[in-house]
């Protein structure tokens, strides 16, 4: 309709206004393509209307919009390009050394993109900054839901590096400051959020139980929210969190159960044929159930359905992290299946796409977490040179990541806020 009274080919701010809001729009409904085409529009309209050297807030949040949209196509070294653009731009607008909104969420945004190439060192850098200007805007409202999230980021930052002390120490910051902002007894999704986070941290601190008692919490306070007869995202992900806690203490049948209820209200929420990261997300933790079960060919059931889902959100040629992990899936139960041939072009797959995704010369965990899977099948083989290899390779980098002097049992996916 802007189109048609502004004309066709004009650069209206309206326009640029209205292409945005439709990236915004097809990037909630779990199409980033569709996102990175009318951000990109929005992007060279806006530098048409303000002029292609000029910094001004609309190129900058058009930049940032790119940056989070290449995010979720798993393209984290485009995102950190766009995002460390609109973060100069933004520095310039609003000067450097100003304490801005702004800026503080570019800052986070980069933190979110080097957490997901797996540079966590770098991730809590860029947190830590935006935490510290949050404090200084917010100076007389120190618990403010931006600083909530920077914390509930920081815990999942400190998590991955293994420092799961201080991650506990972020997320409790985070749930008192949100039961302050929104009383003490009050049921609210960011507080059922925190309640979440906490059961992240007390499954790393091998504490399942606590785990399962703050999903409990969580998904109690989301019934509350939402209505028990209501299908939500966040049940859905409190229903899948308690199947992580009870796969730990090695109730798999409580896991399934759990699982299904969790892929069911996804489906539910999104469509029962609808292509989408948390089905795909319910099936793989499903086959994963299965396999600890021994019932091989329903976990390759689930597993192929989530791989021909990413597939057709990603794209067939697109190196992604969820495509990747579901190959190292699938290597896994051929593998318990006995057939160790397909199971290692599952995982050789899975090596050569996270070595595109974070780098051919980098260390990243869940590169050695493949090359381990990779060993296992080779011995399986018998070819133990081959298997000694892969377990040296993973030891390398595991200790490059990590030291050679921390014990760190391995880092699980987080959502980050």
């Amino acid at each position: 309709m802007r189109r048609n009274i502004y004309g066709e080919d004009a650069a209206h701010l309206y326009i640029a206004i209205s292409l945005n809001n439709l990236g915004n729009a097809w990037r909630n409904l779990g199409k980033p393509k569709k996102a990175v085409s009318y951000y990109e529009q929005s992007f060279q309209m806006s530098r048409s209307i303000y002029g292609e050297d000029t910094a001004h807030p609309h190129i900058a949040d058009s930049l940032n919009n790119l940056g989070t949209a290449w995010s979720d196509l798993g393209d984290q070294r485009k995102a950190i390009s766009y995002y460390d653009q609109s973060l100069q731009m933004r520095q310039i607008i609003y000067d450097e050394d100003t304490a801005h909104p702004d800026i503080a969420r570019s800052l986070k945004n980069l933190g979110t993109a080097w957490s997901n190439l797996g540079d966590h060192r770098k991730a809590v850098s860029y947190y830590e900054q935006a935490l510290q200007l949050n404090r200084i805007i917010f100076v007389n409202d120190t618990a403010h839901p931006d600083i909530t999230s920077l914390l509930n980021n920081l815990g999942v930052a400190w998590s991955n590096l293994g420092d799961h002390r201080n991650a506990t120490g972020c997320h409790e910051q985070a749930l008192q400051m949100r039961r302050i902002i929104y009383g003490k007894d009050t049921t609210h999704p960011d507080i059922a959020g925190s309640l979440n986070n906490l059961g992240y941290a007390w499954s790393d601190l091998g504490d399942h139980r606590k785990a399962v008692s703050s999903y409990e919490q969580s998904l109690q306070m989301n019934l509350s929210i939402y209505d028990e007869d209501t299908a939500h995202p966040d049940i859905a992900s409190s229903l899948n969190n308690l199947g992580v806690a009870w796969r730990d203490l090695g109730d798999h049948r409580k896991a399934v159960s759990y699982y299904e209820q969790s892929l069911q209200m996804y489906r539910s929420i999104h469509g029962e044929v609808t292509a989408h990261p948390h089905i795909a997300d319910s099936l793989s933790n499903l086959g994963n159930a299965w396999r600890e079960l021994g019932d091989h060919r329903e976990a390759i059931r689930c597993h192929e359905q989530s791989l021909q889902m990413t597939l057709s959100m990603y794209g067939e040629d697109i190196a992604h992290p969820d495509i990747a992990s579901v190959l190292d899936n699938l290597g896994n139960a051929w593998r318990d299946l006995g057939d160790h041939r397909k199971a290692v072009n599952y995982f050789d797959q899975a090596i050569q796409m996270k070595r595109s995704i974070y780098g051919k010369d980098n260390a990243h965990p869940d590169i050695a977490r493949s090359l381990v899977n990779l060993g296992v099948t080779w011995n399986g083989f018998a070819d133990h040179r081959k298997a000694v290899s892969c377990y040296e390779q993973a030891l390398e980098m595991m200790w490059s990541i990590y030291g050679k002097d921390n014990a760190h049992p391995g880092s699980r996916h987080r959502q980050l806020t």
